[in-house]
């Protein structure tokens, strides 16, 4: 298997824990409403919900699922990366044609063919 780098891999561990988030939506909702406004008594008030969230993204957030979500980045790093690449291309040209007061001829071709 292919070593993912630490920024791939703190990506890989931000998205699993924004999905997990998301899909325990309503349990962090409450929580973040029971908080609202506590400090020193939060706690004790909302020590049920933050373990009823804390046991949702437990769920969701698991090893094995966390080595899924790699495998799927180093399946998908090549096409992700020739995608940002041409979208960077593509922004750079049309920056340029908005400084030079063109228009482009024909919006519909992809920008590598333009190229070529």
């Amino acid at each position: 298997m292919e070593a993912l780098s630490r920024r791939e891999e703190e990506d890989v561990q931000a998205q699993l824990k924004k999905d997990a988030l998301a899909a325990c939506s309503d349990l962090v909702r409450e929580f973040a409403d029971c908080a609202r406004g506590r400090t020193i008594t939060m706690p004790f008030k909302c020590g049920a919900q933050h373990e009823a969230m804390n046991a949702c993204t437990k769920v969701h957030m698991t090893e094995e699922r966390l080595d899924a979500a790699k495998l799927d980045y180093i399946a998908n790093r090549s096409e992700r990366g020739r995608q940002a690449v041409e979208k960077l291309y593509k922004e750079r040209h049309e920056k340029l044609l908005r400084m030079s007061g063109r228009k482009d001829d024909n919006p519909n071709i992809a920008y590598s063919e333009r190229q070529a």
